[in-house]
């Protein structure tokens, strides 16, 4: 059995999925010890994607698993890597990611003193400067999620580890979050949640890096970005109203809002983000998952 199931999802990005398995045949060798698993879910590309990982599957010498998950949505590829995992602890990373060379060598370092399954992340970068500064978290400090830190952002969902254990409590991915999926986002800050309220650990560190090649170099591109997290934020809502210790964090933005309208600070003054647009995407993803519990309990599919 594998130390490491590296989990990997992807959907027609053949030439970053390239460089991102370089980086792991380099970090899988260089830390022999550690033995590893790569598995590869394909969630529908129409690209070259399953020439690229054949050819490189067929050039390394350790376990690749290969599979398709025609349903769309990130959460349905990511709990179809689970299910076809055999390592002692999970690694979720995307396909425009790179993993650093000693990341196995820290990821045991920080499970071997474990006494509880945990979930862990660490340091996303920017994998270039043509990219603007988004969806990365560049903390120095290792912090232990508490009650007043929000899930969304907490850990990224690209450097995201676990042991199997915690699958095992937990269960797997919400499928109406995520990319692809209804709620467009947030599949990571929910399961990371449920874990906070079930009592399993979740702790950031800084020492397991990726760098992250997202390729967004206009505002537009994150703007867009941004108004999905807000969207799967607002579901998240949603779907735990009643657990004040998250939806305070609703009341700080509205209140932030507010100010803003006044002539107070934007959310990001560079990236052209605004809280107005927060709570619209907020708004929306409520929305969504109210209307969903209502066609449920009438019988009938979603609209």
């Amino acid at each position: 059995m594998p130390y490491a199931s590296i989990i990997i999802c992807t959907r027609n990005r053949a030439a970053s999925l390239a460089m991102t398995l370089d980086s792991l045949d380099v970090a899988i060798r260089l830390v022999p010890d550690v033995s590893a698993e790569v598995i590869l879910v394909d969630n529908g590309s129409s690209d070259d994607t399953q020439q690229v990982v054949k050819a490189w599957a067929d050039s390394v010498s350790f376990t690749v698993k290969a599979l398709i998950e025609p349903r769309k949505g990130l959460s349905h590829a990511r709990n179809t890597g689970v299910a076809a995992a055999s390592g002692e602890v999970l690694v979720f990373t995307d396909d425009d990611c790179t993993l650093s060379a000693d990341y196995l060598r820290f990821l045991k370092q920080r499970y071997s003193r474990d006494v509880v399954p945990t979930l862990r992340g660490g340091k996303v970068e920017l994998g270039t400067t043509d990219d603007l500064p988004f969806s990365i978290k560049l903390d120095e400090t290792v912090h232990s999620m508490g009650a007043l830190d929000y899930p969304g952002g907490f850990i990224i969902g690209a450097n995201m580890t676990m042991h199997r254990d915690v699958v095992a409590k937990i269960g797997l991915f919400d499928v109406r979050f995520g990319a692809g999926a209804r709620f467009i986002a947030g599949e990571d800050t929910d399961y990371i949640y449920r874990c906070y309220l079930q009592g399993v650990p979740v702790e950031y560190v800084p020492d397991m890096v990726v760098k992250h090649f997202h390729g967004r170099r206009d505002v537009a591109s994150i703007v867009q970005l941004n108004h999905g997290y807000h969207v799967g934020g607002g579901a998240l809502y949603a779907k735990y109203i009643f657990r004040w210790g998250l939806v305070r964090h609703l009341y700080w933005d509205f209140k932030k809002w507010l100010h803003e309208i006044m002539g107070g600070k934007r959310l990001d003054g560079v990236l052209n983000l605004s809280y107005g647009a927060l709570m619209k995407g907020t708004v929306r993803g409520m929305f969504l998952y109210w209307s969903d519990v209502v066609f449920v309990a009438l019988g009938r599919k979603q609209p």
